[in-house]
């Protein structure tokens, strides 16, 4: 019995008298966005040692030292602050070093589009895609769909002065697949440690008018703060070139211009125009162009289901051409049960009832998708837990692609399981109401006693 201490002990400390203590780096793998600022701690739980980052990339940052741990503060990264950070530490004789390994991505919140004319049924074009100051290229996807069928997946690339790359992607389309109600879609995918980004434009074909309908999607599957849906939908009855006015300082950049010559390189494509992504957008009475802005929902209260993604419209009446495109789609997220059981089964569920089939994506998860098991079936996808655990709760957001992109949001919470209590719970005070009353007879019994004895005597 005496034994069981010991070895216990053993573990604890290690053979010259002194605890096996560990350097211990978080986070391990940061993938941080190029200009962000990021924080490395390196820790060793030993009193009277030492730990301090080392080389000469530390010089790119400001260093924090305590007794215990050493905090790398890099204030805003650059390609320069890139690679292995090494931390080294010492207990007593012992030597100990550990690296952290940081990733920087780049990438605008949305891509740019340009089309060399019209997208009217029956008549080809010409479809350009790019993204500027996007790094890494290894790992980068740029491609062009027609609905969910491949057309191109090769793009041309240039860097720019601070490392980074600008990329275009071109494709050809014939008459006859410009048909009524096709969407094409242009697509980024950047694969980046454990994290992906994605970015979708996509352009739908009407009759009536030239609907286009860039949908800027950022996307990863760990960071929260990078997610966010914006989707402006711009009617434009003139077959015409069209050049979206140059945005103001404080205005996000946004991907729909269309030019009537081709520039040479990606980063003439941002000389050549600088659209916006504003509110409410006005344009010349003589283009005659009706937008549509769909607000991204607002963050729901826990365990609560947020409804579809409302439409706010700003029509411009001086065009006889102008008209407003309606989804005919409804987008649901909810969640079985509707707060989680730790340790109890659970599904997370999305799905879109559409006139046509539709696609949904989750945009954002509280952990990688990889840790779900994700069944899409038709226009819906449903996220399976057999054990919901505590950093499984939080906010989860799934989006429809399309021309009749929404996006609905709910925030889940994982609790203990309060039933296994109950039972204990009332079985411990049926006991504690016993014992009141037989100490309350008991007490009462001794009382008559004493009296009598005490009247007797």
């Amino acid at each position: 019995m005496e034994l069981a201490p010991l070895l216990f002990i053993s573990l604890l400390w290690g053979c010259s008298g002194r605890p096996t203590n560990k350097l211990v780096v978080v986070p391990k793998e940061p993938v941080v966005q190029y200009g962000d600022a990021v924080q490395l701690n390196c820790s060793l739980p030993c009193p009277g040692g030492t730990v301090q980052w080392k080389g000469l990339d530390t010089n790119l940052g400001s260093i924090d030292t305590f007794l215990t741990h050493s905090i790398l503060k890099i204030s805003n990264v650059k390609l320069a602050t890139e690679g292995v950070k090494i931390c080294q530490g010492t207990c007593g004789d012992s030597s100990y070093q550990n690296t952290a390994i940081l990733k920087v991505y780049s990438l605008p919140e949305v891509l740019q589009l340009n089309v060399d004319q019209a997208l009217i049924p029956g008549q080809p074009s010409t479809l350009h895609c790019s993204a500027l100051h996007v790094y890494p290229i290894t790992g980068l996807q740029l491609a062009w769909y027609r609905e969910d069928k491949l057309l191109m997946d090769e793009f041309e690339e240039t860097e720019t002065d601070e490392g980074l790359f600008d990329v275009v992607t071109t494709v050809r389309v014939s008459g006859e697949d410009v048909t009524e109600g096709v969407v094409f879609r242009c697509e980024l995918t950047l694969r980046i440690g454990s994290k992906i980004f994605i970015r979708v434009v996509s352009i739908p074909v009407s009759s009536r008018a030239v609907t286009e309908q860039p949908t800027a999607m950022a996307t990863t599957t760990e960071s929260p703060h990078t997610t966010m849906t914006t989707t402006v939908i711009h009617s434009i009855t003139e077959p015409a070139a069209i050049t979206v006015p140059s945005p103001e300082p404080h205005e996000p950049s946004t991907a729909l211009n269309a030019v009537s010559q081709r520039p040479e390189t990606p980063t003439e494509w941002v000389a050549a125009s600088k659209p916006t992504l504003p509110e409410e957008h006005h344009q010349d009475p003589a283009v005659g162009t009706a937008s549509l802005h769909l607000d991204s929902t607002a963050a729901p209260s826990m365990g609560t289901v947020s409804p579809a993604a409302t439409q706010g419209a700003a029509v411009d009446d001086s065009s006889p051409g102008s008209h407003i495109t309606t989804p005919t789609c409804s987008l649901q997220i909810w969640s079985l049960p509707p707060n989680g059981i730790r340790g109890k089964a659970l599904r997370i569920e999305c799905q879109a009832q559409c006139t046509q089939n539709a696609s949904v994506r989750w945009l954002h998860t509280p952990v990688a998708l990889s840790q779900y098991r994700e069944e899409a079936v038709g226009s819906g996808s449903t996220l399976w837990l057999d054990r919901a655990e505590p950093h499984h709760q939080g906010h989860y957001q799934c989006i429809l692609l399309g021309r009749h992109a929404q996006a609905v949001s709910m925030q889940l919470m994982v609790s203990d399981d309060t039933s296994s209590s109950i039972l204990p719970i009332a079985m411990g005070t049926s006991f504690s109401l016993l014992g009141l009353i037989v100490t309350g007879i008991v007490s009462r019994h001794l009382w008559k006693r004493f009296k009598s004895h005490y009247n007797l005597s």
